[in-house]
């Protein structure tokens, strides 16, 4: 091969990988307007040859970080340039799972009209309603339910959004699980049910309302115990005046032997003991 030759191959392999080079920074700059929400950055990057297609080394992409922030025009106008609104990142989090996470209620509205699939869960197998009822958004719960998301999937814990809901006290929400159809008196991961985080977490309004879809007072965890045990452990008088009160057995005794009085007295909590018996 003549020096000619060389000299022209060495070239092509110089600017092309100062031309890839080049590229792969607008995508890094297209990812940052993105994110800010900066139409007017994020359309000058696109004409320089920025790609709505690029991906970071989490599989990231710009319609992604404008998800993750709440910027629904920056949105169309990645849309508009072809951008995927089902591509999730190597979480397996889409752009509507990310909304959710946010509560950006316009951004998830248009994914959903747009054909986000509602169901669609991450690696951990959180779905955008669970990670909306974990965040308290309240609106973002009744559109994912609207749009007919499942409401008992299970993540990787074994909880469904009804444990979440429960465990918060979070009313509101819960009362909008139960009329979609939530499982309340379903055990999940170590047996837990819904009725005894209400009660374990001494939230006394969601115990409450799971006792008026007729839960079963006296289910079982992993180690034998009840949500009357939960809440006399807890200390949580109230809730123990509750479920006393709505026919909860207080003679049960767990796995180790220990009765809901016994629980409450090993932690200190001996105004219980009278309650229980």
């Amino acid at each position: 091969m003549n020096i000619c030759k060389l000299i022209t191959l060495y070239l092509i392999l110089i600017l092309g990988t100062a031309h890839a080079e080049n590229f792969r920074e607008l995508n890094f700059e297209l990812f940052d307007a993105a994110r800010e929400g900066d139409n007017e950055q994020v359309t000058v990057l696109l004409n320089r040859g920025a790609s709505v297609k690029a991906r970071n080394r989490f599989g990231n992409t710009a319609l992604l970080f404008a998800a993750r922030s709440g910027h629904l025009d920056t949105i169309k106008l990645l849309v508009a340039h072809d951008a995927d609104i089902k591509q999730a990142n190597l979480n397996e989090q889409s752009p509507l799972f990310e909304a959710a996470k946010g509560g950006y209620m316009a951004v998830a509205e248009y994914l959903l009209i747009q054909g986000a699939d509602v169901n669609r869960v991450n690696l951990k197998n959180i779905s955008p309603l669970t990670t909306a009822v974990f965040h308290r958004h309240t609106d973002m719960v009744r559109l994912l339910l609207e749009h007919g998301i499942e409401t008992d999937a299970v993540d990787n814990s074994g909880k469904t959004p009804i444990v979440y809901a429960a465990a918060n006290g979070d009313i509101e929400i819960l009362q909008l699980l139960i009329n979609h159809g939530a499982s309340t008196n379903v055990q999940y991961g170590n047996n837990l049910s819904p009725l005894m985080w209400a009660a374990g977490y001494g939230q006394l309004k969601a115990t409450q309302m799971l006792l008026d879809t007729k839960v079963d007072l006296n289910l079982k965890d992993n180690r034998g115990r009840t949500a009357l045990m939960m809440a006399a452990e807890g200390g949580y008088t109230e809730v123990v005046d509750l479920l006393v009160a709505n026919g909860a057995d207080a003679s049960i005794k767990d796995n180790d032997g220990n009765s809901a009085s016994q629980l409450a007295q090993a932690a200190g909590h001996i105004d219980l003991d009278s309650r229980l018996q």
